[in-house]
């Protein structure tokens, strides 16, 4: 049987190993195939899923935890994440839900934005990427309709587009979906970290959940204040460049 887990290593790469050459605890040649993500922004995170055929649990634990204690000493995290995007997460698992993460004010509408943002920025959600990143969050996935529309992305690995943009805090204890306007967001506890799962450190397992809660209080109450949702607005507009740049001299 082959098992698929996804993961996602923030913010920087890392490269597979055969698994048996690295737990020499077993007779029989156990390797797992590694499918990594090349199309992601490496400013931000890296994916790569493992699937395996007739390895066992402990090898792959044993291949995640090296990895771990590899990656820590240059200050990056392991995360275990969810294969598919959150907002279908009720499909696969009933006893979990996303957190709607509604804006008391929506975004303003810029005229020429895309004209005014830093080169190679996204005008689409751009003030919601802007809140995400001041509360830690880093983008995971770019929603398919994110990319230009002559650009074809093709994964060996994943199962369908995402329809949102999708965002996880760099402690890896939360995901955010983008649903734009006054719909704001889904906020997901990430639920495969903790204690017991694979790869999991002694220092990752310093209560996530609660963590995460705190995280989600603080960007809920962001999100329900007018005041501070306008302040934010003005502070961002006013990082932009001017509405009409002067001409260029020659």
């Amino acid at each position: 049987m082959s098992t698929p887990e996804k993961w996602v290593l923030t913010p920087a790469f890392l490269l597979g190993a055969d698994t048996d050459s690295v737990s020499q605890k077993s007779d029989l040649a156990e390797t797992a195939i590694l499918h990594y993500d090349i199309v992601q922004n490496p400013g931000t995170v890296f994916h790569f899923e493992l699937q395996w055929i007739g390895s066992t649990a402990r090898c792959i634990e044993d291949t995640l935890r090296q990895w771990s204690r590899a990656i820590e000493r240059y200050g990056l995290k392991l995360v275990e994440a969810y294969v598919t995007e959150i907002s279908d997460i009720r499909d696969r698992n009933a006893f979990q839900s996303c957190f709607p993460l509604r804006l008391a004010v929506p975004p303003p509408v810029v005229l020429d934005l895309e004209k005014r943002i830093p080169e190679c920025a996204q005008s689409t959600h751009y003030f919601e990427y802007a809140l995400l990143r001041r509360f830690g969050f880093i983008i995971d996935v770019e929603a398919m309709n994110m990319y230009p529309k002559d650009v074809d992305v093709v994964y060996s690995y994943r199962r369908a587009p995402f329809k949102h943009s999708q965002f996880v805090h760099r402690s890896g204890v939360a995901f955010v979906q983008v649903l734009g306007g006054s719909q704001g967001f889904l906020f997901l506890t990430n639920r495969l970290m903790g204690a017991g799962r694979m790869g999991t450190t002694m220092k990752s397992r310093d209560r996530p959940a609660a963590a995460a809660d705190e995280i989600r209080s603080k960007l809920h109450d962001f999100c329900s204040d007018k005041a501070a949702l306008i302040k934010f607005y003005d502070e961002e507009l006013a990082a932009l460049g001017p509405d009409d740049p002067p001409p260029l001299s020659i």
